[in-house]
């Protein structure tokens, strides 16, 4: 059992480089789209008051 973690771990570690850069690539896109979210609401409630 010891023997089939340690096989495990450097496919994990393997993979996880390919399996990261899709999802930081999606969350730099939520977060700017977030921040321009958040922009247009503060500005369009700065504007009303």
């Amino acid at each position: 059992m010891t023997t089939h973690t340690v096989t495990g771990a450097p496919a994990a570690h393997f993979n996880f480089p390919a399996l990261f850069r899709p999802v930081l690539t999606a969350l730099r896109f939520t977060g700017h789209f977030l921040v321009a979210l958040v922009g247009v609401i503060f500005l369009g409630s700065a504007s009303e008051h």
